[in-house]
């Protein structure tokens, strides 16, 4: 079976969900195993002019190619972040369109939906902060860190997800500030669109307490 083909997944009844937005994303379910495919999708204003292509400048340089490599070179540090598995590419002329197989985090929900619904605690907010000062320590930026990004699983771990245009550099405070910054305004956002969303400024304290525990840097994420 071709598991990057939807076409021949649905035929095969492999696909268990599918989530349209920005990133369409399938999982796929073998019984044996359980997978993430997402397919890459342009955001913003250049996603006016092509959804779903991009300039090939050579296949290291392409987003899946980085983001796979990326995240085996953080699995290797130990970090909790979703299997790589696979990509691929295809190219039309000088574009190219592609896709991302991961394994999946299973039976975990997004921070948003877990907040959605139900209220947590000191300790749960102070081990996120944590867990994202494990990846910036290892100079890993997560450009788009929000709460669809951050998976809680039944055992209370945490993992980051989708690394599409993230980098490992060396650690700067200024990006650092900027992400957690991204993070809480992320959190806002859900309580904005809903007013039963359980997030309190309190929250995120306790998340920059555990964060700044493990990092002994005192962050300002106020604005």
């Amino acid at each position: 079976m071709d598991w990057f083909e939807q076409e021949e997944l649905f035929e095969e009844s492999a696909i268990h969900e599918w989530k349209s937005g920005r990133q369409s994303t399938l999982r796929i379910n073998t019984g044996s195993r359980k997978m993430i495919l997402r397919h890459y999708c342009r955001g913003g204003f250049p996603a006016r002019f092509s959804e779903d292509k991009f300039v090939f400048r050579g296949f290291e340089a392409t987003r899946p190619f980085r983001e796979l490599a990326l995240l085996h070179r953080m699995r290797g540090l130990g970090l909790p972040v979703p299997e790589p598995i696979a990509s691929r590419c295809i190219l039309k002329g000088f574009l190219y369109q592609a896709d991302i197989l991961m394994g999946e985090i299973v039976n975990s929900k997004t921070l948003a939906q877990i907040i959605s619904a139900n209220r947590l605690g000191q300790e749960t907010w102070s081990k996120i902060g944590e867990t994202i000062w494990y990846f910036h320590q290892q100079g890993i930026q997560h450009v788009d860190l929000n709460a669809n990004n951050i998976l809680l699983d039944q055992a209370g771990d945490i993992y980051l997800i989708d690394f599409d245009r993230c980098t490992q550099r060396a650690y700067s405070h200024t990006w650092a500030v900027a992400g957690l910054q991204r993070l809480k305004r992320s959190l806002n956002k859900q309580k904005i669109n809903n007013a039963k969303t359980n997030f309190h400024q309190k929250d995120f304290e306790w998340l920059m307490k555990g964060y700044e525990d493990c990092s002994s840097i005192s962050l300002n994420t106020r604005s």
